[in-house]
């Protein structure tokens, strides 16, 4: 097993096992996570939703891609590497739909080298976490990204 999955699935199994305190931070907001690996899908979707947000959770940019399209989420969680189509690809192609062009972004890796964290900034990426992912900071990304992407109270994929 890939040492990130051993990772996820510990992480997992700590999340479902303690009884972790919801939080109103954000209560409403609807993030979609988009990553190939089952184990940090779910691993991110546990923490997400212990937190109090709505989460959907999509294999590739495809089939998120497309779900995107049909009800536009408040943020976006993406996978770096991923099949069909990669997550800077995908972000930088989002930033061209207007239906989903202001839609934040965070970008997921185990890749740790400046270049990449420089080409999602470059693709839009509102910030860069990388695996193994940690609940604390994943939380707070998601807060101050979304803190940041309010105007006048109103979440950018809403209407």
């Amino acid at each position: 097993m890939h040492r990130d999955a051993q990772l996820a699935q510990l992480a997992i199994r700590a999340a479902t096992e303690y009884d972790l305190p919801m939080t109103d931070s954000d209560p409403k907001a609807l993030i979609f996570v988009f990553d190939d690996n089952e184990a940090i899908r779910t691993l991110v979707r546990i923490h997400l939703q212990q937190a109090g947000y709505e989460v959907r959770v999509f294999e590739d940019a495809v089939e998120g891609g497309q779900a995107m399209l049909e009800s536009p989420p408040d943020l976006l969680i993406c996978d770096v590497n991923m099949p069909y189509m990669d997550g800077l690809a995908f972000l930088g192609a989002m930033k061209t739909d207007p239906r989903v062009a202001k839609v934040p972004a965070i970008m997921l890796t185990s890749r740790t080298d400046e270049e990449t964290e420089m080409a999602a900034a470059n693709a839009g990426a509102a910030r860069f976490l990388t695996k193994p992912l940690r609940r604390d900071d994943l939380l707070q990304a998601v807060q101050q990204v979304l803190s940041r992407s309010r105007i006048g109270g109103v979440l950018p994929g809403r209407d």
